[in-house]
């Protein structure tokens, strides 16, 4: 028998077995970490590279001391978890919110959460990959998380800044976590009272805003724009019917005839208007009509004086907000701008219309556009494909060339919002 052949054999298979197609067999321990894990996973977790070893650290410290697997495998899965859904205490937030809703506050925060497999991280661990592929899909997408990362990783910042840096990077990881959401879209920064539009991750329209009142807090969310309305109506929400319009037309008979509001049995302006003189108002402010709908409901038409102004830009959402024009522009003249009832007014409307309609984005050129606005009737204008908005809350931003500025966190996130204790 040719031995020699069959050594030669043999030697060539296992050659074949050790390269493979991805690099060879991967060798680790009992809990499938590798000597290359454990070093790169060990760095990461020394410098916490991505800010997310909060309420970690006592594992961190007894897996030092021990050099136990198994607590590594906790720290990368609690790591990811982290990464993913943030370091905040979101059972202690969501309690914070709900007392302030019990207080007559309208606040609304929405997290977008990731669902994270421990198993299938480990089994990734077990086949071979780097730590840094695992924990990649997790990771933020929003240009501002890696900005504010940069600077938390960064000196000479006061104990405020640096909290305002870290629960802004904390609330980054919180935001739409689809990467494609983030290449033209726009950003709406509730504390800095401004709105930007980025194209292909570029800078291309800024607008200084309005935002919420205090008490009408505009919500932090994600949507899609779609379409805009020229001269739009104003359909009242009840609530804000029962607070200031009901009562303005108590006092004033002729205040829906000034501000040209006409009343129906419904929002559909193709039905019969009727008479407001044949309501019976004070009956739907007492307090058993509080919850209920109201059975007239207030539109107010196109008009100089609409507060919708000339233009709103619609991105359908379940809380009923939007981004408009204002005929009260005084208010951009003010530094702190929190008087809306949650909804955007704009500083630059038309702007932003002509930029949009200008560069593609709508169904109709810009002379289209124009011509319609002149006629003082209402036109809806779709977008050739839906623009991702996104209402965020930083009261530190990072711009492109990576100045940090710090703003007065005038919704009090920053207070309620707390960073995960040690586990």
């Amino acid at each position: 028998m040719n031995y020699r052949w069959i050594r030669g054999l043999l030697a060539g298979g296992m050659l074949l077995w050790l390269a493979g197609c991805t690099g060879g067999p991967h060798f680790g321990d009992a809990q499938g970490w590798s000597s290359d894990q454990k070093r790169e996973f060990l760095h990461i977790l020394g410098t916490d590279r991505y800010a997310s070893l909060c309420g970690l650290e006592p594992i961190y410290q007894k897996y030092l001391q021990t050099r136990d697997s198994r607590l590594l495998s906790r720290l990368l899965v609690g790591y990811t978890k982290n990464l993913a859904n943030s370091c905040i205490d979101l059972p202690s937030f969501e309690a914070a919110q709900r007392e302030r809703e019990a207080r007559k506050i309208h606040t609304k925060f929405t997290p977008y959460l990731q669902s994270v497999s421990a198993s299938s991280l480990m089994a990734q661990l077990r086949d071979g990959r780097r730590v840094e592929d695992i924990l990649k899909p997790y990771i933020p997408p929003t240009p501002q998380f890696d900005r504010l990362l940069s600077v938390w990783h960064g000196g000479g910042l006061s104990e405020a800044q640096r909290r305002k840096v870290r629960l802004s990077l904390e609330r980054s990881k919180l935001m739409d976590p689809d990467p494609t959401h983030w290449q033209t879209y726009f950003l709406v920064n509730i504390p800095e009272f401004r709105v930007r539009f980025f194209e292909n991750g570029r800078l291309a329209f800024v607008s200084d805003v309005v935002v919420g009142k205090k008490s009408w807090q505009t919500p932090i969310f994600s949507a899609a724009m779609k379409y805009v309305v020229l001269n739009p109506t104003w359909n009242v929400p009840d609530n804000i019917a029962r607070a200031e319009e009901i009562p303005h037309l108590l006092r004033d008979p002729n205040y829906f005839k000034h501000k040209r509001m006409i009343v129906l049995r419904s929002y559909d302006l193709d039905t019969t208007p009727v008479n407001p003189r044949s309501v019976p108002w004070r009956k739907y402010l007492r307090p058993e009509w509080k919850k209920k709908d109201l059975p007239y409901k207030l539109i107010q038409l196109p008009a100089k004086g609409n507060a919708l102004g000339r233009v709103k830009f619609l991105f359908p959402n379940g809380n009923s907000v939007y981004m408009h024009d204002t005929p009260a522009k005084s208010l951009f003249k003010r530094k702190i701008r929190a008087y809306s009832h949650g909804c955007i007014r704009l500083a630059r409307p038309i702007e932003m219309l002509r930029y949009l309609a200008q560069h593609g984005y709508l169904s109709k050129d810009w002379t289209q556009v124009e011509e319609e606005l002149k006629s003082w009737k209402r036109h809806n204008v779709s977008l050739k494909e839906p623009i991702p908005v996104h209402v965020g809350y930083f009261t530190a931003y990072v711009s492109q060339g990576g100045g940090v500025q710090f703003f007065p966190d005038i919704y009090g996130y920053d207070q309620i919002m707390h960073l995960k204790k040690a586990q």
